[in-house]
């Protein structure tokens, strides 16, 4: 298949245009893609240089990008971010570079001569054709004036009979012969004379070359306009005869300025051809400005000028194509036969007519015949030569879409290496490690409320119970463990039965509440201290929130239930002794420093612990592994409420360095695991002791103690215990001293002689409060006797030095002394 064979009809024409109409539609496919790709490129021009504007424009508005103490993986994914930014618009500008170059400009190119191609074979075919057309037009009109005339001739027979019409051919073929005799003796005289015999005017002769002359001034000298008229159309080259009268007069000698010679010249004009009446029939010439008469092609071949028109006659529907106008043919149109049928010497001008429009049409249809030929021929060559373009021009795009891609192609692989690192960027954010990084430097302690208390001035009974100090609320209740402990531990030994299961139970120390929540029930316990109210309020609550309402209590606890005095002691026990083989060692001495806190911290601390380890070992009785995973739950957040290091605004710094201290949960895993062994024996040290608080004296707002009679015994024996347990703990630091020097040498003599002062300090004001507890020296003997065996019973413990030797003074609650402190200040009243 091929255009020279597929795009042929009827008419030519209308195929070629379908043709033209898609070569056309080619063009303007090619403009597409060249928009296309001008859009693309300067979308990717655009996009490089705001890429590239980014490093410049976006500067970072945080504090950490410019310091270079903070190191954080967001924060070198940001500076790297930038740094791909700017590459990445680098290689979309190279890119719309490549696509100009590349791409656009030499297609821009092409397709402006693709189109320019296409344009020139439709003009010429387009044409070729108006000739074939023009010409087909004539053979027509030849052909039908032709068949006219043939009917005309056989119209003429009619009326004749064969022996007279050949009578007449007979006669004129005689009288032809007379009149070529006399006119050939002339020329024999003449021998070859001449054959121009020039123009005989009526009143001048001119000769070829004359009348040559003075055709090309009239033509130039006469006034010639276009002339319209009505059915016919419009003529051009057209004169009045008075303009035609008037030059002649004016120009030509042989007139001698004589009105009726020049309009005789006018008529002599007519007789050779050289103009003819328009819009009148006839074939005078008048003098009048409303007479029109054309110069016809003759007047414009002798003269030798062009017409003004292609075509020398009326463009009108009867004569276009034709250079003649003939009334004839007017005639035949309006069905006007000129023919005298009674005239029977016409038969042989009608027999010459016949002839002369068979040869006439004969030569046009021939002509016809070549042009078509030539027509095709040239069609032929331009559909191939076509087909070829359009081919040409589908390879074309086919190739710069090769290109553009081509454009892109080179740079994939830098843009897949910019991927690659802004995968691996975001594969090197580690959001833990970067909230990590931010706890651990800028964190500034841990949840710790701070609690304001109401203080009577004239009484010292609080009427609140979260955030007093547990050894005066001990003493408020007149309890050991506070009402408020022992109540929740109690109200949730009877919730666990009717639990659903261990998942539930583990769920109630486990699950976090709103805070909101445990703060509202806080708020219904805090001025209570009936324990009946409390269980009648703890029933109509969430066991969960109640869970944390304990947690909270002992959160907002001024001091926590091992006293921050011992945090660096038990920090210390811990760095030293951390490893399994020592746990026995840890243990004894962890036993030692809880033995010399208050008894409420020591029975609180019990009560708690043996609530939890119940709670681990019935559902470890079933589960194993959950029990295990509540104990070490249970540890990690109990560990920070049952010791904490001081807390307040002046020790900020101090707290920030214990903030991420292990011991804390270590102890908690310890006392769980080995509860029985402490507290036991703690407990035993403690029964020797209740008597000594049996006579305690109460205490007003001022810290006075209430004086007992006269008989109350002196206070020489409170200060031999006292003095006792002064040099006990002396001789426990004594040999813990010699103890860690075997291992440490002298890395810590430093601080354990500090530690020994202070430590003798402190247990020096502890033995002082107890032996205010105690009424007379034989019971304060009698409790160092219990004392000293209990020593003997257990080993010595390993030493408990402290980093800080103010950290081991003890705090007292805010505005209120403790009991002891009261107790000594009454003694020495």
């Amino acid at each position: 298949m091929s255009f020279a064979e597929s795009f042929w009809t009827q008419d030519y024409n209308s195929g070629f245009q379908i043709l033209f109409e898609q070569l056309n539609e080619g063009i303007r496919e090619n403009d597409d893609f060249i928009d296309l790709f001008r859009k693309r490129m300067e979308s990717e021009m655009l996009y490089g240089t705001s890429l590239k504007s980014i490093s410049t424009n976006a500067t970072p508005t945080s504090k950490r990008q410019t310091n270079d103490d903070y190191a954080s993986t967001i924060k070198n994914v940001y500076s790297e971010l930038h740094e791909n930014f700017n590459k990445q618009g680098q290689h979309h500008l190279e890119i719309a570079e490549n696509i100009e170059t590349m791409v656009l400009n030499p297609f821009e190119k092409w397709s402006k001569e693709h189109e320019q191609r296409v344009g020139y074979s439709t003009s010429t075919i387009n044409a070729k054709y108006k000739s074939l057309k023009s010409k087909q037009a004539q053979v027509d009109k030849l052909q039908k004036k032709y068949f006219n005339k043939c009917r005309i001739l056989e119209e003429f027979k009619s009326h004749y009979s064969e022996e007279e019409l050949n009578e007449e051919i007979s006669d004129s073929e005689f009288y032809r012969k007379l009149s070529g005799s006399k006119v050939e003796k002339p020329a024999d005289k003449d021998g070859d004379g001449e054959e121009d015999a020039g123009y005989e005017f009526t009143y001048a002769n001119f000769t070829t070359k004359q009348m040559e002359t003075l055709l090309k001034k009239m033509l130039i000298g006469i006034p010639r306009k276009s002339h319209k008229v009505p059915i016919f159309g419009t003529y051009q080259d057209v004169s009045t005869g008075s303009s035609i009268t008037q030059w002649v007069i004016e120009n030509v000698a042989e007139v001698e300025k004589n009105l009726d010679k020049a309009e005789s010249f006018g008529q002599d004009l007519i007789k050779y051809d050289f103009i003819r009446t328009v819009g009148s029939i006839g074939k005078s010439f008048i003098n009048s400005s409303q007479f029109f008469y054309q110069w016809k092609q003759e007047a414009f071949d002798v003269a030798q000028i062009i017409p003004n028109s292609d075509d020398s006659g009326g463009s009108t529907a009867f004569s276009k194509g034709f250079g003649t106008f003939n009334l004839d043919d007017v005639k035949e149109a309006i069905g006007v036969s000129g023919v005298d049928y009674t005239d029977k010497t016409q038969y042989p001008k009608l027999l010459n007519d016949v002839k002369s429009l068979d040869t006439q049409y004969f030569e046009k249809v021939k002509e016809l015949d070549v042009l078509r030929c030539e027509f095709e021929e040239l069609v032929m060559d331009h559909l191939t030569f076509m087909q070829k373009c359009e081919l040409d021009r589908m390879k074309a795009i086919k190739k710069v879409t090769f290109d553009f891609i081509a454009s892109f192609a080179n740079r994939v692989k830098q843009l897949q290496i910019v991927t690659d690192e802004l995968v691996l960027l975001e594969e090197t954010i580690n959001p833990t490690s970067d909230l990590k990084f931010l706890i651990e430097n800028y964190a500034t302690g841990y949840f710790k409320p701070h609690v304001t208390l109401y203080d009577n001035y004239y009484d010292s009974n609080l009427r609140q119970t979260f955030g007093v100090d547990l050894n005066v609320k001990s003493r408020l209740d007149k309890k050991v463990v506070p009402i408020i402990v022992q109540s929740i531990l109690s109200h949730l030994d009877h919730t666990y039965p009717d639990l659903k299961d261990d998942k539930e139970r583990i769920s109630l120390w486990t699950q976090p509440v709103h805070l909101s929540n445990v703060h509202e029930l806080r708020s219904q316990l805090n001025e209570l201290s009936d324990p009946h109210k409390i269980s009648e309020i703890l029933q109509q609550s969430n066991p969960v929130v109640i869970t944390n309402v304990l947690k909270l209590y002992l959160l907002e606890l001024p001091d926590s239930l091992i006293p921050h005095s011992f945090y660096d002691v038990i920090k210390l026990l811990y760095v030293n002794y951390h490893e399994e083989s020592q746990r026995a060692t840890r243990i004894n001495a962890l036993q030692n420093v809880l033995s010399e806190m208050p008894k409420c911290n020591i029975a609180t601390l019990d009560a708690l612990l043996t609530h939890l380890k119940r709670l681990v070992q019935i559902i470890g009785s079933k589960d194993k592994e959950a029990s295990i995973q509540l104990q070490t739950a249970l540890c990690s957040e109990f560990g920070k409420l049952v010791l904490r290091p001081k807390s307040g605004s002046t020790h900020s710094d101090l707290f920030k360095s214990s903030f991420n201290d292990k011991h804390p949960v270590s102890t908690m895993q310890d006392l769980l695991k080995n509860k029985e062994t402490i507290f036991n024996e703690l407990r035993r040290n403690s029964s020797k002791k209740t008597n000594s608080a049996a006579n305690s004296p109460n205490v007003s707002r001022h810290g006075s103690a209430t004086r007992k009679p006269a008989n109350s015994p002196p206070l020489a024996p409170s200060a031999s215990l006292a003095a006792k347990s002064k040099s006990r703990l002396e001789s426990r630091l004594k040999d813990a001293i010699k103890h860690k020097g075997k291992s440490h040498a002298n890395d810590h003599s430093g601080e354990v002689v500090e530690e020994k002062t202070e430590a003798a300090a402190e247990v020096e004001a502890d033995v002082s409060s107890q032996s205010n507890d105690t009424e007379n020296s034989n019971q304060c003997d009698s409790v160092g006797r219990s004392e000293s065996r209990s020593r003997s019973e257990t080993p010595p413990a390993p030493p408990t030095p402290t980093k800080s030797p103010a950290s081991l003074k003890r705090s007292v609650s805010p505005k209120k002394k403790r009991l002891s402190s009261m107790l000594l200040d009454d003694v020495a009243g």
